[in-house]
């Protein structure tokens, strides 16, 4: 214990400690003391912390002692976690709010015998201080290393992310009477969804989405090796084969089946060929979403059959068959989309139960690339995504793809060099409306 007082060391320790000592609570633990100048105690906090200090230190203030010098020591008393009794002549409104953070304040008046009280709890107290310390300074030092394993972590998720966005699409097709557009949103870094459209030949467009069983860095993996795994076409000496949808989901099966380990994963997914030309689809799926066809009127579901990826190896894939409409959009997504848009008002719980709201905005999607164009659509969908509770923390990786018909809008026309059909001809009549055949 250490002594703050303007009295030499030699005269301090009797005036001031004796009768105090003499009323410790406990005689085997009167503490040893010592007695320093202010200064000299703030240089010694100040320069090699609390060692010269001990563990408490009463503090005799005058009048006349310089206030700076006693907010020093207060702050510098909180800052290495030491107790202190400060004694006044006499304790006031302003001087009481001296006290707190370990430090208590009594006028000199109060008696030897409270004096020491005060000072044993402050000793007593200062062991389990000392220990929460020894423990905090423990807890930051694996924090730091912590933090350290966090920053990699991010690093290898933000490393892994960009490897994942190497395996998707780097532009959708650009081929004459269809368009496409997709949505994809990680529930993390990384996704357990991923897509795939490439065009097969002139007139063929193959589209492929799937799911893997799971979440993080583990589904986002399996992804890779659904898109690598993935053959659409087979080359034949000079020529090749589109291979139909049954028979691609059949080989990616099989591939799968073949290289479970220990820990065998699966997917969902659904894999289609669209004749840009015909607009005829053939699609099947592996325990997928349907499919979704919208039209003005209209939302059909393409049921597909067919059990989950990597399961059995022999299993078989059965195939639909339709005309996409000229008016009408193929919708396939994942089915995050089944918590995306929760009920409103629903409560934690609710969030994460599957409704069918997504089908309501789904066809709002469709409708805005009717009225105006498919991007726009998306746009809103996006916007619809956001909007909901807990968005910025999505329950589940959600994408979304749709392929329709190109839109001969006017502003298409005119770029052509068209005359619109309700454009006024030479001599100002009204053009004949004329129906003509648009190849797709």
């Amino acid at each position: 214990m250490t002594i703050v007082t303007d009295l030499p060391p030699e005269r301090a320790q009797p005036m001031l400690w004796r009768g105090i000592a003499d009323r410790w609570p406990c005689v085997w633990s009167v503490p040893r003391v010592n007695a320093l100048t202010l200064e000299r105690a703030l240089e010694s906090l100040g320069a090699s912390g609390s060692g010269e200090l001990g563990s408490v230190v009463l503090a005799y203030v005058d009048d006349d002692a310089d206030p700076t010098g006693v907010y020093q020591l207060i702050d510098a008393l909180w800052e290495e976690g030491l107790g202190g009794l400060l004694l006044l002549p006499k304790v006031d409104e302003r001087r009481a709010r001296l006290g707190g953070k370990g430090v208590i304040v009594m006028e000199r008046s109060a008696g030897a015998e409270v004096i020491a009280a005060a000072l044993y709890a402050l000793v007593e107290r200062q062991a389990t201080v000392d220990a929460l310390k020894s423990e905090l300074r423990t807890t930051r030092r694996f924090q730091g290393g912590l933090r350290g394993q966090m920053e990699k972590i991010h690093e290898e998720l933000e490393l892994a992310a960009c490897v994942q966005r190497e395996f998707l699409p780097k532009a959708l097709p650009s081929v004459g009477g269809m368009d496409f557009q997709v949505l994809f949103r990680p529930a993390g870094y990384v996704s357990g969804d991923i897509y795939d459209i490439q065009r097969l030949d002139e007139d063929h467009v193959g589209f492929f989405l799937a799911d893997a069983v799971g979440h993080g860095v583990p589904a986002a993996l399996m992804t890779m090796v659904l898109t690598r795994s993935l053959t659409t076409k087979q080359i034949v000496g000079d020529s090749y084969r589109i291979l139909p949808p049954s028979e691609v989901l059949e080989r990616l099966n099989r591939e799968m089946v073949e290289r479970h380990e220990e820990n065998p994963r699966f997917a969902t997914a659904v894999y289609g060929v669209i004749n840009t030309r015909t607009r005829h689809v053939t699609i099947a799926g592996a325990g997928h979403p349907p499919p979704l066809i919208i039209g003005e009127n209209k939302l059909e579901r393409v049921e597909t059959q067919g059990g989950l990826l990597g399961v059995f190896q022999e299993d078989t894939y059965d195939q639909s068959e339709f005309v996409l409409g000229a008016d009408e959009a193929l919708i396939i997504y994942s089915d995050g989309f089944e918590t995306a848009f929760p009920t409103p008002g629903a409560d934690e719980y609710g969030r994460k139960v599957p409704t069918r709201h997504y089908l309501e905005h789904f066809t709002h999607m469709v409708r805005r690339w009717r009225e105006t164009d498919m991007a726009s659509g998306f746009r809103h969908l996006a916007h619809e995504l956001d909007e909901q509770s807990g968005s910025l923390h999505q329950i589940d990786d959600l994408t979304v793809v749709m392929l329709a018909p190109a839109q001969d809008r006017e502003l298409d026309r005119l770029m052509r060099g068209e005359q619109s059909a309700d454009a006024p001809r030479e001599g100002g009549a009204p053009a004949a409306t004329e129906s003509r055949a648009v190849e797709r």
